[in-house]
């Protein structure tokens, strides 16, 4: 799966989806975004695949230049991907606001996998050490559990 980077302007925020891996390949792409980006930025991680060191190595360049200007950075939809980064390596987030993120939930029970959006303001915890409330799993009804442990996939809150 290649990159595609795209850009929609919208009440004076640059709104970025990126599709696909933080690979190697992110570079040439990051360095040909970075110019057309205002002082509102906002990227939705939706879309985006696995994320390797040489990936990590572009994204943090990337950050770094983009933070050079005052900006207003606010990072969407993270993926589970970008969630371990962002935990790992405070840089690799930078100034950006965490305004979403996806957790992976898992029914013991029969074992269906389910994926939640956490929204800031709304379900998204203030901190990691919080217990979130049940959630009940849609095939057996009985009570999932998100994927990792609460207070080490919500790390980024502390910081």
């Amino acid at each position: 799966m290649g990159i595609s980077i795209q850009i929609v302007q919208r009440e004076g925020w640059d709104l970025i989806g990126y599709e696909g891996p933080i690979d190697a390949e992110a570079e040439v792409h990051l360095a040909q975004l970075l110019p057309k980006l205002g002082n509102h930025v906002v990227f939705n991680f939706r879309n985006t695949g696995t994320v390797n060191s040489c990936g990590v190595r572009s994204w943090i360049n990337f950050m770094r230049e983009l933070q050079k200007t005052p900006r207003q950075i606010v990072f969407q939809e993270c993926t589970g991907d970008i969630v371990m980064q962002i935990n790992m390596i405070p840089s690799f987030k930078g100034t950006a606001t965490i305004q979403s993120v996806y957790g992976a939930y898992v029914c013991d029970a029969c074992g269906h996998e389910d994926t939640v959006l956490f929204e800031a303001g709304k379900t998204l915890p203030e901190s990691n050490d919080v217990e979130l409330p049940p959630r009940p799993c849609p095939e057996c009804g009985a009570q999932m559990e998100l994927a990792e442990m609460e207070e080490e996939y919500f790390a980024f809150l502390a910081a």
